[in-house]
Formats: structure tokens, C-alpha cells, sequence
């Protein structure tokens, strides 16, 4: 038993690892490779899917594009059929427009061939001899140049109606006419001697005498001018004090400094008090009384009313008014010269202004044009009456008498002709 034993013993642990540990790996090995193939095969569906849903939104957006192409190429469509129905309709209208420029080229070359008719029978009835259609032009033009003297005194206006008149009568170069160009000629020269009045400056110095009044100071300080009394009675007093100050001296000391500084204190104080003195009392001489009892409203108004007399000789100036003028600027010659601090430069400017506006006439002597309107006169009696012999001479056809008067004035036909 004992040998028995000894001969067959058992297997130990040692002996057994090698197979267990294979079986263990093959296992593993087993495991891995099922659970790879689930992987994959999870792998293949998630991939299936992508490529499913990848194709249908593609799908979707190709049914999208092809209804959005559908849809355009019907309003293409459409929008060709709209404009060739416009391109219809403009084509007739071109048509009827080339009938209507037709029609209307053929109303032009007839109304062209009336124009010329008309103006040769103007240019014969001008050039047999008849001065009147002339003189008529003549005679409106010299009428409007008197109207612009009478009634504007506008010499320019007047001026440029005589030159016109001067122009058609140098261009229709008739010799019996010379006596009515040197009439002109001679109402011309007289109006382009004639002195004009500057407008524009002389209103300017009215507004410039308007602000002035505004801002001037009056004998009583008010509202408007403050302090312009104080000023002018502060200015003498400022000479003491700048001839108190000597050039710079060298500083005394001990008791000499303090009888120095003590000196000094009582001059000012005396210059204050001066000062204040002469604040108290003001001498001038003053012609109107009532001009120191004014209250600041009432210098206000009297303000207000002096400009609105400034206003009124504009009005007059521009409406060449001189009675008028002349009496707004005397009165306010008068009131600046009686109301306002004289010793105030601008006080003194505005009453300057008032008095030099107040000299300016404003109302020139105008000639007229009566010589120009007698010679038109003349010149028409004499055209009238050579018409007049003219047509006597003429034999008439229906046998009645050379002498016997004329059923129509020739006169009165290119009169009115000229007039039309």
C-alpha cells in the first residue's frame, strides 16, 4: 500500500495551472469576438439610418426646389404674356401718336404758309409808305416811360421804354422820322442826367438811427441804458485816482511808513467820499423839464415811439412822401436833442444821423417826355395827311369825284391795325 502510494501520487496545483489558464483565454477570446459582431452589426444599423434620413431630406428639398422651379416658370410665364400684351398696347398707342404728329405737321406747314402770307402783306403795307402802324408802336412805348415818371418816378423803367422806342425807329431808318429821334434822343439825355436817390443807404442809416434810439442812454437812466449815467459820472472821477499813482518810489520806513500809509488811507477816503458826493448832484442844463421826470415805463414808450417815427420816414422815403419825411425827422431831431445824455457818443451819432437824414431831399424834379409825345403828334398828322393826298390822287373806279370825301379816313384803318 505504502509502495502503491508512492508510485501514483496526485496531481498538485502546480501541476493543473497550464490547462485551466488556456481554457480561460480561449473563453475571453469567445467573448470578444461576440461582442465585436454586436458592434458592428449596431455600427451598420446606425450607419443605415443616417443614409435613410440623409435621403430623405435630400429627397424633401429636390420635391421643394422642383415645386419652387414649377412655380417660377409659371409666373415667367405669365409675365411674358403681360408684356406682350403691354408691347401690344404701346405699339397702337405709337400709332395713333404718328397719325396725330401727321395731322398736326400738316396744321403747322398750313399755319406756316398763313404766317407768311401775313407778313408779306405787313411788309407791303409797311413798305408803301405808311408811317402810322410805326408811330403807334412808338407812341406806346413814349406813353409807358411818361407813366413811369408820373406815377413811380421810376427813371430806369423810363429809360429803357425810350431806348426801345430809340431801337425800332433806328431800325426802320425813315428819314421823315428825324425829328421824332432827336426828340427822343433829347428826353433821354435829359433823363440820364437826372440825380437818383440812394435808396437802399439812406435806409440803412434809418435803421442804424433806429437802433440807436433803442440803446442810446436818455438824461434819466432807464431800462434800456442803465448804467449810462454811472459811467459818465464815474469817468471824471477816475482821474484823481489814476493821477494818485506815481511811479514807484522806494518804500519808507519807521515812522515815515506809517505817516506814509496813514496818508494814503485818508485820500482815498477822501476820493470815495468825493465821489459819492458828486453822485448826489448833477449839474446840467437840461431845456426840457419834463425830460428828468420821466419813470422807466414812460421812457420805454417814448422809446417805442420814437422808432415807430423812424418807421414812418422809411414808408415816406420809399413812397417818396417829402412833407412827410421831413416832418418825422425833425421831430426826431428835436426829441433825441432834448431827451438824450449829449455827453454819450452814441447819443451824439444818432442826432448827427436824424439832422444829415432831415437836409437829404427825397424828392427830385423828373422831366417829362412831353417834347417825344408832341413830335408823335405832329409826326402822325403829317403821315395822315400825305395818306390823305396820297389816295386823292388815285382815280376811283366807281366814277365818283377825286374831291368828294372818302367813306372810310385812311387814318383810321392803320390806327387800328396798330392797335390790334
Amino acid at each position: 500500500m505504502t509502495d502503491t502510494d508512492h508510485s501514483s501520487p496526485a496531481p498538485t496545483p502546480e501541476s493543473a495551472t497550464p490547462a485551466s489558464a488556456l481554457a480561460t483565454a480561449q473563453a475571453g477570446a469567445g467573448r470578444t469576438r461576440s461582442g465585436g459582431a454586436v458592434l458592428a452589426v449596431i455600427l451598420l444599423v446606425l450607419l443605415a439610418l443616417v443614409l435613410g434620413g440623409a435621403l430623405y431630406y435630400q429627397n424633401r428639398q429636390y420635391r421643394a426646389l422642383r415645386a419652387d422651379l414649377q412655380r417660377q416658370h409659371e409666373q415667367s410665364v405669365q409675365l411674358v404674356q403681360e408684356t406682350r400684351a403691354q408691347a401690344g398696347q404701346a405699339l397702337s398707342q405709337v400709332q395713333e401718336q404718328a397719325a396725330r404728329i401727321e395731322d398736326l405737321r400738316g396744321a403747322l406747314d398750313t399755319t406756316s404758309g398763313q404766317v407768311q402770307e401775313l407778313d408779306q402783306a405787313l411788309r407791303m403795307m409797311t413798305d408803301s409808305g405808311s408811317d402810322l402802324l410805326l408811330l403807334n408802336d412808338i407812341d406806346h412805348l413814349v406813353t409807358i416811360a411818361q407813366q413811369q415818371l408820373a406815377l413811380g418816378g421810376n427813371v430806369a423803367n423810363a429809360i429803357i421804354s425810350l431806348e426801345a422806342a430809340q431801337a425800332q425807329l433806328a431800325r426802320a431808318n425813315r428819314p421823315g422820322l428825324a425829328a421824332l429821334q432827336q426828340s427822343i434822343n433829347g428826353d433821354l439825355d435829359r433823363l440820364r442826367a437826372v440825380a437818383t436817390i440812394d435808396l437802399p443807404a439812406l435806409s440803412a442809416r434809418i435803421d442804424r438811427l433806429s437802433d440807436l434810439i433803442g440803446t442810446a442812454p436818455l438824461l434819466v437812466p432807464d431800462a434800456a441804458a442803465p448804467a449810462a449815467g454811472r459811467i459818465a459820472s464815474a469817468a471824471p472821477a477816475q482821474a484823481p485816482a489814476a493821477a494818485s499813482r506815481a511811479p514807484a518810489e522806494p518804500a519808507p520806513e519807521g515812522w515815515r511808513a506809517v505817516a506814509a500809509g496813514a496818508w494814503q488811507w485818508t485820500r482815498d477816503a477822501a476820493g470815495m467820499l468825493s465821489q459819492d458826493l458828486r453822485g448826489l448832484f448833477d449839474v446840467r442844463r437840461v431845456d426840457d423839464a419834463a425830460a428828468l421826470l420821466m419813470s422807466p415805463d414812460q421812457a420805454l414808450r417814448f422809446r417805442e415811439v420814437l422808432k415807430q417815427r423812424a418807421v414812418t420816414a422809411q414808408l415816406a422815403l420809399m413812397m417818396r412822401q417829402s412833407r412827410i419825411w421831413q416832418a418825422e425827422l425833425g421831430q426826431l431831431s428835436r426829441a433825441i436833442d432834448q431827451r438824450y445824455d449829449m455827453r454819450a457818443e452814441s447819443s451824439r451819432e444818432a442826432l448827427k444821423i436824424a439832422r444829415e437824414l432831415h437836409d437829404t431831399a427825397i424828392e427830385v424834379a423828373l422831366p417829362t417826355v412831353d417834347n417825344s409825345l408832341a413830335a408823335i403828334a405832329a409826326a402822325r398828322d403829317a403821315a395822315a395827311a400825305a395818306e390823305d393826298e396820297q389816295d386823292g390822287n388815285v382815280p376811283d373806279d366807281s366814277g365818283q369825284d377825286d374831291d368828294a370825301p372818302a367813306t372810310q379816313s385812311p387814318a383810321v384803318a392803320p390806327a387800328g391795325a396798330g392797335a390790334v
